[in-house]
């Protein structure tokens, strides 16, 4: 742009314009055009300036804003000039001979999206009452508290958001998957110590560390610390055997075993032999508590439910392959593991004949007894058994005190690791996000330079309280950008006759002298109309 297309700018800013300074720095040298009402300065006189790093012929304008009226600092004007001020001060610029523009006001219809939005917010804000806003928050205007109430929504929201996210990492893991207090077989064999002892019995875990340090036994068979120890960590179901008609009362008469005598056969014989002793009933005739029929109910368990831990659980994998590969009755029931052996060994063994052996329904011993050809999980021919709820009910309850080991672990499961699998695939997606932005920064070939821009651009610069090294590198690094010198054009305003912390001029006149303009020229004050009501609109700038 040269010289020509800048003078027709209209006559408003070439007050401003006439400020304006024209910068040349082909060597080192910084010169302005000649400023109305200055002492004569020739082009080229005034100082060097060695920040400009390049030639630049771009108009610089510096213009200070006092949004304070003051009289005093408004030209002096004839009685016809305020006569035309006065009457063309609504037309939008002073001094114009136009008739006055009217602005037309056009009603938006409310988009269908704004209504929802401010449902949204109504919704999250409706216990915030207006009045109180009003009065107390000290907002007027109805458009100011929905802006506000806007504002309360958004937090809202994402405190919601924040709960949502914390609710899927702690909350959901545990909805979906309860924390069990459970031990496998192998997990109870690892704490067989004087300081830590489990034990399993009946598909239970108990800890006899506290146990194994009471007194217990008789004077003549005492239960030491150190024959407790042989018992730490095992499944105790051999030691603890429980009478047939003591665990079947409903399956198991009064006639057929009239002194609670029938004991089932024990098919893994190495369990007797591991345990220096067992608790049958009739065993030491001195013993109170072995002379009890009832010895396993009235003395066993209220004793060992103080010591009581959790649940036995075993892998479904490692039971299907106990029934599938070694052809051992084991089996699973609504999540429950049953292990019928000894109750097969039981009617297998010699002597045992009659059907009081048979105390369980004929369809379970033909469920169980498959050979390895049935399912494993025998739920659903459990439930099609033709019986009835007493029956049932009977069956089961002799099956949980006699043959019950555990349940199945089910902790392995996708219902239980499915936060964990969750996770793992947010942390997949935020590394991949990473490395794909790592990978888009690397740059294996040359770097493409955009092309020269060829428009006009103008650097608008406000000022208000900075000091002259920050001003001075604002201007310098502007002056340096890639721009062609004829199409860019620094606009710099001051915001005030400020004088900033630190200063000893005010900024306007910190940004003259960088722009070289002589210190004695003070340049008029001109009237324009800004943004406001009444009064306020009438305002004077430099």
């Amino acid at each position: 742009m040269d010289q020509s297309e800048w003078s027709a700018t209209p006559s408003y800013m070439g007050d401003i314009m006439a400020s304006s300074q024209t910068i040349n720095n082909a060597g080192g040298h910084v010169s302005r055009s000649q400023m109305p009402g200055t002492s004569g300065h020739a082009m080229g006189a005034s100082p060097t300036y060695g920040m400009l790093e390049r030639q630049t012929n771009t108009m610089y304008a510096s213009g200070e804003t006092n949004h304070n009226h003051n009289d005093d600092m408004s030209p002096t004007k004839t009685p016809s000039e305020q006569t035309a001020y006065n009457g063309n001060i609504n037309a939008g610029i002073i001094g114009s001979e136009k008739a006055p523009v009217h602005e037309t006001v056009q009603d938006l219809e409310i988009t269908r999206t704004r209504r929802i939005w401010s449902f949204i917010t109504w919704l999250l804000t409706w216990w915030i009452p207006s009045p109180f806003l009003k009065w107390c928050g000290g907002m007027r205007r109805p458009d100011v508290r929905m802006a506000w109430r806007e504002k309360v929504a958004i937090c809202i929201i994402i405190f919601f958001i924040w709960c949502v996210l914390l609710f899927i990492i702690i909350g959901l893991g545990l909805l979906l998957c309860p924390k069990e207090y459970v031990w496998t077989m192998d997990e109870i064999s690892g704490r067989n110590s004087a300081d830590d002892a489990l034990i399993a019995m009946r598909g239970r875990v108990y800890d006899i560390t506290d146990f194994m340090n009471q007194k217990h036994g008789l004077k003549t068979y005492e239960a030491t610390k150190d024959l407790m120890l042989l018992y730490a960590g095992q499944d105790v179901n051999a030691s603890f055997p429980i009478a047939i008609r003591t665990a079947c009362p409903s399956l198991v008469s009064q006639k057929d075993d009239p002194k609670y005598s029938m004991y089932l056969s024990v098919a893994d014989i190495t369990a007797l032999q591991t345990f220096p002793f067992t608790h049958k009933v009739g065993t030491l005739p001195s013993s109170k508590e072995l002379s009890s029929q009832s010895f396993y109910g009235k003395y066993v368990i209220p004793t060992m439910e103080k010591f009581k831990k959790g649940d036995v659980v075993w892998g479904y994998d490692w039971i299907k392959s106990m029934h599938k590969d070694q052809g051992k009755y084991w089996r699973v029931i609504n999540q429950e593991v049953f292990n019928l052996e000894d109750y097969f060994a039981t009617m297998d063994y010699p002597g045992n004949s009659g059907n009081k052996w048979r105390f369980l329904n004929n369809h379970i011993a033909n469920i169980f007894d498959d050979k390895g050809a049935g399912g494993t999980d025998i739920t659903k021919e459990w439930s099609s058994i033709p019986w009835g709820a007493k029956e049932h009910q009977a069956n089961y309850n002799c099956m949980k005190n006699l043959f019950y080991m555990g349940r199945v672990d089910d902790r392995k499961t996708v219902r239980c690791l499915f936060t964990n699998y969750m996770l793992l695939a947010f942390a997949c997606v935020l590394m991949t996000i990473v490395l794909v932005k790592f990978l888009a920064a690397l740059q294996f070939g040359a770097k493409n330079r955009p092309l020269t821009p060829n428009k006009f651009v103008i650097c608008q610069v406000p000022c208000y309280t900075e000091d002259e090294a920050s001003l001075l590198k604002t201007i310098d690094s502007l002056a340096g950008l890639d721009y062609d010198d004829k199409h860019k054009l620094i606009f710099i305003i001051c915001d005030g006759n400020i004088v900033g912390s630190g200063n000893e001029k005010s900024t306007p006149r910190i940004v003259l002298d960088i722009l070289g303009v002589d210190p004695e020229y003070d340049p008029p004050g001109r009237d324009y109309l800004a943004i406001a009501e009444g009064s306020r609109r009438h305002n004077i700038g430099k």
